[in-house]
């Protein structure tokens, strides 16, 4: 019985995990759908992208993308792979919804009060929680990882780093670890104008997308 039961959950979670993998491509394809279908000289001028007959080009965290101009598939240039989700959502977003207008503050808020939803930063809630206490533990190896990423010391925090999400919209990330009474936690600093460069739940692909090369960087070090 005991067996029995173990299987179907475990048969139950593979099955969520495959919905989920799923959906994500469901989106990724109805953005690049519409991607294709944008004025994609507008988007050229109005971001100052590089670009020939077959391809644009952008930085994306310091790395170079080529996004195919008749299919809209977006790769990793120097990888010769397919983008990630993260990169992938985030890069059609500021190239078919930034505002011609757009142009940066100056000002910081935090992730939690850019959103549009006005209770949404009262929620109290560590957001990023299970992130921070993986990142727990190694102070200097995390700062090492965020400046082989090209991110710049830029606030008070026991770790904080100005990265460039893109060469016109940049963020900050912040790391406290935990002690005997507090747990770890991240946050991320965003321009008070970046809603005129992308929607606000891209700006949470961009916050999983760093914490996932931070991850990754700070591993191969160890």
């Amino acid at each position: 019985m005991a067996t029995n039961q173990g299987v179907g959950s475990s048969n139950l979670s593979g099955r969520a995990i495959e919905m989920n993998v799923n959906n994500y491509s469901i989106q990724a394809e109805a953005a690049r759908a519409g991607f294709v279908k944008w004025d994609q000289d507008a988007m050229i001028s109005r971001l100052g992208l590089e670009a020939d007959d077959s391809h644009m080009y952008i930085e994306f965290f310091q790395e170079r993308h080529s996004i195919d101009r008749l299919n809209g598939k977006v790769f990793r240039c120097a990888a010769g792979t397919p983008a990630g989700f993260n990169a992938t959502m985030s890069i059609y977003d500021v190239l078919c919804c930034s505002k011609a207008e757009a142009f940066l503050s100056g000002e910081w808020q935090t992730l939690e009060n850019l959103s549009p939803h006005s209770n949404f930063g009262s929620s109290g809630k560590n957001l990023f929680g299970s992130a921070a206490k993986r990142l727990s533990g190694d102070i200097e190896g995390l700062r090492g990882a965020c400046t082989i990423l090209g991110g710049r010391e830029a606030t008070k925090a026991d770790a904080g780093f100005a990265f460039d999400v893109f060469p016109f919209l940049p963020t900050v990330f912040q790391y406290w670890d935990g002690d005997d009474e507090f747990e770890p936690r991240i946050k991320f600093l965003f321009d008070a104008n970046t809603l005129d460069y992308i929607h606000f739940e891209t700006a949470w692909y961009i916050a999983e997308h760093l914490i996932g090369l931070i991850e990754k960087e700070e591993l191969r070090h160890k």
